[in-house]
C-alpha cells in the first residue's frame, strides 16, 4: 500500500526533494517562551541527559508496540481461521463478515488520517485514508448487493461484482496516487472533494445510467471485462507497491514493510478473484481472506501502531520537525555566539528573549539568568532608561525612523558601564504585527573615550592655536611700526632696503597666520547653500582693485551647496588674476552644463598660466607665483565634492573650471 502523509511518515531526506531542505520560520520572542526560544544555551550535559533519557523511553515504547503487533498477529490469525471455519458453514455469512471487517478498518485508518491532517508534513496519509472511506463506502454497497442478501431486489449477481470492481479500481488508484503525491501535501478539502465526485460517477454509472460494463452473467460466470480488470488492478497494485518502496525513507521501517507487505497480499488476492466462476466458488473465498489479510496488515501499520507507538505513526513527523527545529537553534545559536557583535531579542514586552554569548560576556550574566529579564530595568543605567523606553515605544509601534542605529549605554553586573552602538530592526508575526526587536552592537567604550579625549585636545590645541595667531599678528602690527619709524628716521639708500625687505617678511608672516587660521576653519561648520553671484560682489567689495580693472559675473539665481568659506575662493582668484596675471583688465565670472555637472568660469585677459605649471600651482609648495591661495581654494571645494582646474591658454589669460557635481547645485525655482 502507498505511504500516508503525515501520521506514520518521517520528513523526507536532505536533498531527496519535498519541503525537508526548507528552514522553519523563525518565531517572534514571547514572553512565556523565551526561556525555550534561548535554548542555544543548553548545557552540552543536559542533551546527553535527555537523549539518554528519549532513547530508553524509546526502547520501552518499542518492545510494547512489537507485543502489541505481534497479539495483533495472533487475533488476525485466529480471525482468518474462524473465516475458513464460517465459510465452510454459510459463504453468504463468511462474505458478509469479511467485508465488514475491511469496512471498519478502512474506515478507522481514515478516522486516524483525518484526525492527523493538521500534523501532517506531506499529502500521503490524507489521500490514502481519504480514499479509504470511499472505498469502504462503495464496499458496504457491494457487501448489501451481494446475491442472497435480498436487500436490492430485481438485481442479479452482476450487480455486486460491478460494486466490487469499482471498489477495486478506486482502491487501486488510492494507493498509486498516495505515494505519487507525498511530496505534493495536497489540501484536505481538495483530496475529499476528489474521491467524493469519483465515488458518485461510479455509482452513477451502475445505478442510474448503466453504463459500467457487465462483470458477471449468471449461468457462464465471469466476464472478460472483470478478469482483465482484475489483472489491471492488481498492475495498478504493483505499480503502487514499486512508488511505496521508492519513498519507504518518507516511513518508518514497521510501517513501510507492513505497506507493501499489504499491497503484495491485495494483488494475491485479485488475482485470485480471476479464478473464479461461481460467486461461492472456493477461489473467491480465498480472494476473501487474502483481502481481509491485506487490511489486516494496513490496520497493524496504521491503527493498531498508531495507538500502541504514536512516535512511529501520529507523531513521526512532528518528532522530526523537532529534532530539525533543534539542530537549525543549534546552528543559529553557533553563528551568533562566533560572531563578534552583541545579540539581543527583545519580547513585545521589552524583556529577554534572547541573548548571545558576547552580549552575555559584555554584561556579565549568564544567558539562562538574562532571559526573561526587564532589559530596562536590569541593564540600562537610570539616567537613561526614559530615553531606551520612549525609543521602545516607537520601535514596537513600527516607527524606525532614526532609531535604526543609536547609542545607547548599558550596565554591567559589576555596575559598570559600557557604550554600545545598536542597530535595532524590528520583528514582525505572519501577520505583520510587531512582536518584538532584534538589536545588534557593538562595544564601543574605548572608541567613544579615544574619540571624547580627542574632542578635548582639539579644543585645546585649537585655543592655543587662536591664542598664538593673535598674539604673533600683535606682534607684526609692533614690528611693522618699527620698521616705519626707522624708515622715517634713516636716509640711507642700504638702510632704506633693509627696512623694505623687513617689512615685506613680516607681511609674508601675517599672510602665512591668516592662511593658517583659513585652513583651520575649513570644514569646521556645515555646508550651506550660497550664491556665487552675492560672494563675487563681496569679495570685489574687500579688495583694493587698481583702477581699469572689471570683474564681472553671470551667475544669477545659481546657488551652489559649499563649505560657509567658498567666499575664500572667489576672492583668491580675484585676488590672483590682479596680482599675477600682467595687465588684466578684465575678470568673467560665469556658468555652463557638463553633462548632470555645471562649470563655474573664472576668465582673464592676462598673461595666463604656462603648461607647465597648470597642475603645480594647486599644489602648497608653489609660492613663486600664488602662493597659498590655490591651495586653499582646493582644499575648500573639496569639502562638498567640487574641483578645479586651469585650462587656459598661455598668453591669452587664465581659465579657472570650477566643476560643481550634480547635486551641489541649484537655481532659483529648483528648490525643494
Amino acid at each position: 500500500m502507498g505511504g500516508w502523509s503525515g501520521p506514520g511518515v518521517a520528513p523526507p531526506r536532505q536533498g531527496s526533494g519535498g519541503t525537508s531542505g526548507s528552514r522553519p520560520a523563525v518565531p517572534c520572542p514571547h514572553r512565556k517562551g523565551a526561556m525555550q526560544t534561548n535554548s542555544m544555551q543548553t548545557d552540552s550535559s543536559a542533551r546527553t541527559t535527555r537523549s539518554g533519557a528519549e532513547s530508553r523511553w524509546g526502547r520501552i515504547e518499542q518492545g510494547a508496540a512489537e507485543s502489541g503487533i505481534w497479539r495483533s498477529f495472533i487475533v488476525l490469525t485466529v480471525l482468518l481461521a474462524g473465516l475458513a471455519a464460517t465459510g465452510l458453514y454459510s459463504f453468504l455469512l463468511f462474505h458478509t463478515i469479511a467485508e465488514f471487517v475491511a469496512i471498519a478498518i478502512a474506515t478507522g485508518v481514515f478516522i486516524v488520517a483525518w484526525n492527523a491532517r493538521t500534523m501532517r508534513e506531506n499529502g500521503y496519509l490524507l489521500v490514502a485514508g481519504t480514499g479509504m472511506l470511499f472505498v469502504a463506502g462503495i464496499a458496504l454497497v457491494h457487501t448489501l448487493a451481494y446475491d442472497g442478501m435480498g436487500i436490492f431486489v430485481g438485481y442479479d449477481a452482476n450487480l455486486p461484482t460491478q460494486l466490487w470492481i469499482a471498489s477495486r479500481y478506486l482502491l487501486a488508484g488510492t494507493l498509486l496516487a498516495a505515494p505519487l503525491l507525498l511530496r505534493r501535501n495536497p489540501g484536505s478539502r481538495e483530496v475529499f472533494a476528489a474521491f467524493f465526485g469519483v465515488t458518485v460517477l461510479l455509482l452513477l454509472s451502475i445505478f442510474v445510467v448503466p453504463v459500467f460494463p457487465d462483470c458477471y452473467i449468471v449461468g457462464s460466470g465471469l466476464t472478460p471485462f472483470k478478469i482483465w480488470s482484475e489483472y489491471i488492478i492488481a498492475a495498478l497494485l504493483a505499480l503502487g507497491a514499486v512508488a511505496v518502496y521508492r519513498v519507504r525513507d518518507a516511513f518508518s521501517p514497521r510501517v513501510a514493510a507492513h505497506l507493501l507487505a499489504a499491497v503484495l497480499v491485495l494483488i494475491a488476492s485479485e488475482l485470485a478473484f480471476t479464478l473464479y466462476i461461481s460467486v461461492y466458488g472456493p477461489s473467491n473465498m480465498i480472494g476473501h481472506l487474502l483481502m481481509v489479510l491485506s487490511f489486516g496488515l494496513i490496520y497493524v501499520a496504521f491503527v493498531e501502531t498508531g495507538i500502541r507507538q504514536p512516535y512511529a505513526l501520529v507523531f513521526t513527523g512532528l518528532k522530526s520537525s523537532e529534532e530539525r527545529l533543534r539542530r537549525e537553534k543549534n546552528r543559529l545559536a553557533q553563528y551568533l555566539d562566533i560572531a563578534g557583535a552583541l545579540f539581543v531579542v527583545l519580547d513585545g514586552d521589552g524583556r529577554v528573549a534572547l541573548i548571545n554569548r558576547r552580549a552575555s560576556e559584555v554584561l556579565g550574566c549568564p544567558a539562562d539568568a538574562a532571559v526573561g529579564e526587564a532589559w530596562a530595568e536590569r541593564f540600562i543605567p537610570p539616567a537613561e532608561r526614559e530615553r531606551f523606553r520612549a525609543l521602545f515605544a516607537e520601535l514596537r509601534e513600527g516607527e524606525t525612523g532614526g532609531n535604526e542605529r543609536v547609542k545607547m549605554p548599558v550596565v554591567a553586573t559589576d555596575g559598570g558601564e559600557r557604550i554600545i552602538a545598536w542597530h535595532n530592526t524590528v520583528l514582525r508575526d505572519e501577520n505583520g504585527a510587531v512582536c518584538g526587536i532584534l538589536s545588534s552592537g557593538e562595544d564601543i567604550t574605548e572608541q567613544q573615550h579615544a574619540e571624547e579625549a580627542l574632542v578635548q585636545a582639539n579644543a585645546k590645541l585649537n585655543l592655543l592655536a587662536g591664542i598664538t595667531r593673535h598674539d604673533i599678528l600683535n606682534q607684526i602690527t609692533v614690528a611693522r611700526a618699527y620698521i616705519e619709524f626707522a624708515g622715517e628716521d634713516s636716509e640711507n639708500p642700504g638702510v632704506q632696503t633693509c627696512l623694505e625687505r623687513a617689512h615685506a617678511a613680516v607681511d609674508e608672516i601675517q599672510k602665512q597666520i591668516e592662511f593658517s587660521r583659513d585652513y583651520h576653519d575649513m570644514g569646521v561648520k556645515a555646508p550651506v547653500w550660497q550664491k556665487p553671484q552675492d560672494l563675487v560682489a563681496e569679495s570685489v567689495s574687500y579688495l583694493a582693485l587698481p583702477t581699469g580693472i572689471d570683474v564681472r559675473a553671470d551667475l544669477s539665481g545659481l546657488e551652489i551647496y559649499a563649505d560657509p568659506m567658498v567666499k575664500k575662493v572667489f576672492y583668491n582668484l580675484i585676488d590672483n588674476a590682479v596680482r599675477h596675471g600682467g595687465s588684466v583688465t578684465e575678470v568673467r565670472f560665469s556658468c555652463t552644463r557638463a553633462g548632470p555637472d555645471l562649470l563655474i568660469l573664472c576668465e582673464d585677459d592676462g598673461t595666463g598660466i604656462p603648461d607647465g605649471e597648470k597642475e603645480a600651482i594647486f599644489r602648497e609648495t608653489y609660492k613663486r607665483r600664488y602662493g597659498h591661495g590655490l591651495f586653499l581654494v582646493a582644499g575648500i571645494l573639496g569639502i562638498t565634492g567640487m574641483t578645479i582646474r586651469e585650462t587656459g591658454r598661455s598668453g591669452t589669460g587664465a581659465r579657472f573650471e570650477i566643476i560643481v557635481p550634480n547635486g551641489a547645485y541649484r537655481f532659483e525655482g529648483e528648490r525643494e
